[in-house]
């Protein structure tokens, strides 16, 4: 990633400085390439889309039920760049639905990553503030949040191989 070191030591993201004078309109249209991102996802799960996913995205004004935040996967740092590098993802996608309606659900959480950055999707869920600020296209500046998935004895073990790797 162009900006990494900037991003890792400041831990947030202006879009004003990314983007310069345009940054609402591009921070929107940032937006909107996640929310359809998710959308898909939905779609993959055949699962039916919200519509106001499918309407924000011919809007330049909308309300959404999606939250987005940002964080630091901690572990993946303790990669080198080298190998971190290209390493994308997609985890799971975890649905929620009302006891009403057992079969339509109605609350889903689901994440993507590159490389150390994890993209966090809440759709009609409370986000987990360790995951940092909630985005929806309504800020110059989001706040990355920051996890550790490893349990100590794991990342130990984890930097011990990276260290022996990077010897041999």
């Amino acid at each position: 990633m162009a900006n990494e070191d900037l991003v890792l030591r400041r831990r947030f993201i202006d879009f004003e400085e990314v983007y310069g004078a345009g940054w609402e309109d591009s921070q929107r249209n940032l937006y909107k390439y996640f929310a359809k991102s998710f959308g898909c996802r939905l779609v993959d799960a055949c699962t039916a889309v919200p519509p106001d996913i499918v309407e924000l995205l011919g809007q330049t004004s909308f309300r959404t039920s999606l939250r987005l935040t940002i964080a630091v996967n901690e572990d993946l740092l303790l990669m080198p760049k080298s190998d971190r590098n290209g390493f994308i993802g997609k985890g799971e996608l975890f649905a929620w639905a009302p006891r009403s309606a057992p079969s339509s659900p109605d609350s889903f959480i689901w994440d993507e990553h590159i490389s150390w950055l994890r993209t966090c999707y809440w759709y009609n869920h409370a986000p987990d503030g360790a995951y940092g600020s909630t985005w929806i296209a309504d800020c110059k500046v989001i706040y990355l949040g920051s996890f550790a998935p490893l349990d100590e004895h794991t990342r130990n073990e984890f930097i011990e191989k990276v260290k022996a790797r990077e010897e041999s």
